[in-house]
């Protein structure tokens, strides 16, 4: 099993465990990283932890994991294609199932309408990191502590986070895995 994160802010114990790896934010972060990580390592699972915005009243706070995954910065509708779809690409744009969609993009969400309906949670990697396991065929799994309401106060209440909080659930969490 491989962890990776967005930030070491995210993870303040875990980041010194030799499976744990920072990504740096964003998709194309994630997307390096999660490939070059996987093809090194070659791991039986990776997991995603973080932080999300939430941007739906179903979840608000604590621990969720997410089933399914969407690009939400990519609209080519102006061209005919659905939004969150991939121009040209063969595969469906959710990734998973749509229990719990985070919306991956590369902006930090201050606006709660703008992922539209079927989203969940929003965040800056799961959806790049989704990608690569599924085309690599490495399972993924993805945890997210909700650290704000994707509003306007969402920066503050991001930087004023208590991360230790979050991450002592996702250890939790990965007890209960290992006992699976």
């Amino acid at each position: 099993m491989i962890i990776l994160t967005a930030l070491q802010e995210e993870i303040p114990t875990l980041h010194k465990e030799d499976h744990v790896f920072v990504t740096g934010l964003g998709k194309v972060n994630a997307t390096l990283q999660a490939t070059k990580l996987i093809l090194e390592h070659k791991p039986r699972i990776v997991v995603n932890f973080g932080t999300a915005g939430s941007v739906s009243s179903e979840y608000s706070h604590g621990l969720v994991e997410c089933t399914g995954y969407i690009q939400r910065d990519m609209d080519c509708s102006p061209l005919g294609f659905e939004k969150y779809v991939t121009p040209y690409e063969e595969v469906p744009r959710l990734i998973g199932s749509p229990e719990i969609v985070c919306g991956t993009g590369d902006s930090f969400v201050t606006d709660p309408t703008i992922s539209g309906a079927g989203v969940h949670v929003v965040d800056m990697e799961a959806y790049a990191i989704a990608k690569v396991c599924r085309d690599l065929e490495v399972p993924f799994r993805c945890f997210k502590y909700i650290s704000d309401s994707a509003d306007e106060s969402a920066g503050e209440d991001w930087s004023t986070f208590e991360h230790a909080k979050a991450e002592a659930l996702f250890i939790d969490q990965l007890e209960t895995m290992h006992r699976e």
